[in-house]
């Protein structure tokens, strides 16, 4: 067997993706193609990784004699049937679902020690993208993870239309730090701003508030403010400010103020 007909084999059997096996390697899936194809050879230190993720010898990949060397050490199957698991020496899983939607996977699972990345309309994986994405580093529609970035983002650090984290930038955005057009949470900046410190360029409300209107228990700052000393505050009158001060331009956020100004 030549070693393209060799790394095509390993692959097969491990029931591993072209594309797979090349973001191991860090190469496309192209020049996988190539290999297996023998229209061209792998570099020296591609083959060893090659033997590494498969559990083969370096002699196995480059000697005619293959039954000789094979390693003691084999990689262990996996007990699925499904296309796309795999199970290494090293501590990996994959699924990529049969089911595709466009050229994305309807599903794609790709974990272990070391940044796999997943790709498909639900990916989980260390860096994950998706519509549905679940990962250390997550991208999509809907995002959860240590960094999410997406129009739904929950995480430690969150970025998207609506973002949710201990440190949250979005449009809505909710946090301990939280920035945005309408933000809320310990430290807050934004158009409208509500939380124990908060800066709201038209509205603010909090313990110490900064704002056009500012609605503060012990401190507010503003052209328009109101101390309440921890009692409720006029609710009346800081709607009228609101209608009276904010710009017909923030009408969507003018309403959803008054209804914070409100639970405050």
């Amino acid at each position: 067997m030549t070693l393209g007909e060799k790394i095509y084999k390993l692959r097969t059997e491990q029931r591993l993706s072209q594309e797979g096996l090349g973001e191991k390697l860090g190469v496309s899936r192209q020049s996988v193609s190539k290999w297996e194809t023998d229209q061209s050879i792998p570099e020296l230190d591609k083959i060893v990784a090659i033997s590494d993720i498969f559990g083969v010898s370096t002699d196995y990949l480059l000697k005619e004699k293959e039954e000789a060397y094979l390693r003691e050490e084999q990689p262990q199957k996996s007990e699925f049937s499904g296309d796309g698991y795999c199970f290494g020496r090293r501590a990996h899983y994959e699924y990529k679902s049969r089911k595709m939607i466009g050229n994305l996977p309807l599903v794609h699972i790709n974990l272990g020690t070391g940044l796999y990345r997943a790709k498909g309309v639900i990916a989980i994986g260390m860096i994950a993208q998706g519509g549905f994405a679940v990962g250390l580093v997550a991208m999509g529609g809907l995002s959860i993870g240590i960094v999410s970035l997406g129009l739904l983002a929950l995480a430690t650090f969150a970025f998207g239309l609506i973002a949710m984290g201990s440190f949250a930038v979005g449009v809505i955005s909710m946090g301990a730090f939280a920035f945005g057009i309408f933000s809320m949470g310990a430290v807050t900046f934004g158009q409208f701003a509500f939380g124990a410190l908060a800066h709201g360029a038209q509205v603010a409300v909090g313990d110490v508030a900064r704002g056009k209107i500012a609605l503060g228990y012990s401190q507010a700052v503003g052209t328009y403010t109101e101390v309440s000393n921890r009692n409720p505050f006029d609710y009346e009158n800081a709607c009228r400010l609101i209608d009276e001060h904010v710009s017909s331009n923030w009408l969507f956020f003018k309403s959803w103020a008054k209804s914070m100004v409100r639970l405050f």
